[in-house]
């Protein structure tokens, strides 16, 4: 097995393998503002859902693989209403053991390449927990812009409520 992560599109067979790391990244960080109930989703359900995104042009989801192993995400979600579907919404996962090694920016850089490309995209927005320095940075150094904060926005069971920070980069195509 490669020792090498690849960052590449979702593919529909992704879908099982998918599940399992949305189930091992809300089990493993308080950082996921992921519902617990899209965990429930059947490998059959997610292999639909994912098909339906591949077939649209302002929705991404791209996944870090170390060999046959998904070890984290990058997804831009976007509505196909005409008032907004130049709004995407980007979230970034990864597992706790892939830290600090310059994947987060890695996919993040490939969401911003996907974003500039694709002239539907004019706007990508995030929310990312006060607390989570380590995204935070990463969403400004790559150009992302703080547009409020919205207190008690989260609540943790270990840590109570979270403050949240809205973000937000704008798309200009040449």
């Amino acid at each position: 097995m490669s020792n090498e992560v690849t960052i590449r599109i979702v593919r529909p067979t992704d879908a099982a393998q998918l599940l399992t790391l949305l189930r091992q990244l809300q089990q493993e960080t308080p950082f996921l503002l992921a519902d617990a109930t899209d965990l429930a989703s059947s490998a059959t359900a997610e292999t639909e859902q994912l098909t339906q995104l591949l077939q649209t042009d302002n929705n991404l989801l791209l996944v870090a693989a170390l060999g046959d192993q998904l070890v984290g995400f990058a997804r831009v979600a976007a509505s196909s209403a005409p008032e907004i579907q130049h709004i995407g919404e980007v979230g970034i996962a990864l597992l706790h053991e892939f830290w600090g090694y310059g994947l987060g920016t890695a996919l993040l850089e490939e969401v911003l390449a996907w974003a500039q490309a694709n002239p539907l995209m004019r706007r990508l927005e995030l929310t990312v927990q006060q607390r989570n320095q380590r995204a935070y940075q990463l969403y400004q150094k790559l150009g992302f812009q703080v547009e409020g904060q919205m207190a008690r926005g989260f609540y943790d069971e270990q840590a109570g409520f979270q403050t949240l920070i809205q973000m937000a980069l704008l798309i200009d195509h040449d």
